[in-house]
């Protein structure tokens, strides 16, 4: 579509393509389908009247579609209230949505952000408060697993596309080969104060870890006393069948990161851990200015409930067919 752009000196036509081109740093390649008009469940809608199934859904944000009703109106009815304010205030909507949260996810303790990256860095930052000493700071990733593009994230990363002419990165901050034990074995030590890892790698091609690797963690965890992060900002928030990915392997880890899906098209993203780890992070120590922003907020609780009652349904109806009963999960002690 040609449009008239004021220049300044003169009136010029354009594409929203050059236009695009013209003021954006050269970060995205943008497909080309046109402008979008407008968004609805699993489809957007193009000017020259295309529709097109969205499968990157916002880059796996859109769990229930776009414009989801009970997001809508969650977000309209509390714009209608206030948007923003600062975390030194009380907030029902922030505090209804933790609530709800640890009620699906059983961790006991949660810190909000804007960004899956942003829970990322906290969390890196939370291992090494927790043991507080220079001697055990190590941060130790998986090969192909995606955190983030910030500092800490691409830390403990190894994908030179994202790393190449940004370094130095953290120091203490190392990359494993994708879920070798034996090179788990050589890299983990008493220096060492987390392991961060994606059960499920999105980028990395969906990739699954292996129960030998997550049992030679959990032994190596017991030698060494590092903590375990998942990053769940991907396979997070139901996308795998259960709340988050790593209840299906086995893992049992002491922080878990979350975004994307949980803020139903908002910014938004999670840390979560038991009340022990949490307890390192006195006031004013760590923060954000936009985490657990209260419109982010509405909608994210807006979607766990849509997310709590249609997965009740579901296990109603497998029950009526099987004729089994609800299965109870064990307590972890880890989360509480």
């Amino acid at each position: 579509m040609m449009e008239s752009v004021n220049t300044g000196t003169s009136v010029v036509a354009a594409t929203i393509a050059e236009r695009e081109k013209e003021i954006f740093f050269p970060t995205y390649e943008r497909f080309a389908i046109g402008r979008v008009l407008s968004a609805s469940g699993p489809y957007i809608f193009t000017e020259d009247g295309g529709k097109y199934l969205d499968v990157i859904a916002g880059l796996g944000v859109n769990a229930l579609g776009h414009s989801h009703p009970e997001v809508v109106k969650a977000v309209q009815e509390q714009a209608a209230s206030f948007m923003h304010l600062s975390n030194l205030y009380l907030q029902d909507v922030q505090i209804e949505l933790a609530e709800k949260l640890s009620a699906l996810s059983g961790w006991s303790k949660v810190f909000f952000t804007n960004s899956g990256t942003e829970a990322v860095e906290g969390a890196l930052k939370l291992a090494r408060k927790y043991f507080g000493s220079p001697k055990k700071a190590e941060l130790i990733g998986v090969s192909n697993c995606f955190h983030g593009r910030t500092y800490g994230a691409l830390s403990v990363m190894d994908k030179e596309k994202y790393r190449n002419g940004f370094g130095p990165f953290l120091a203490d901050a190392d990359c494993l080969i994708p879920y070798s034990e034996e090179n788990l074995t050589s890299k983990v030590s008493d220096k060492t104060a987390a392991v961060i890892l994606e059960v499920i790698q999105g980028e990395g091609g969906i990739v699954e870890v292996p129960a030998t690797f997550i049992n030679a963690l959990h032994e190596l965890q017991q030698k060494f006393g590092f903590l375990i992060i998942a990053d769940e900002i991907q396979s997070g928030v139901g996308r795998t069948g259960k709340f988050f990915a790593y209840e299906h392997y086995g893992l049992e880890p002491d922080i878990v990161v979350c975004a994307k899906a949980i803020g139903g098209g908002l910014p938004l993203g999670a840390i979560l851990t038991n009340n022990r780890i949490a307890s390192a992070f006195t006031p004013g120590v760590h923060g954000t200015t936009f985490g657990g922003n209260a419109l982010a907020c509405a909608a994210g609780l807006a979607v766990l409930r849509e997310l709590e009652r249609v997965c009740w349904r579901m296990l109603l109806l497998n029950q009526l067919i099987s004729r089994a009963g609800l299965c109870q999960c064990k307590k972890n002690t880890r989360k509480s």
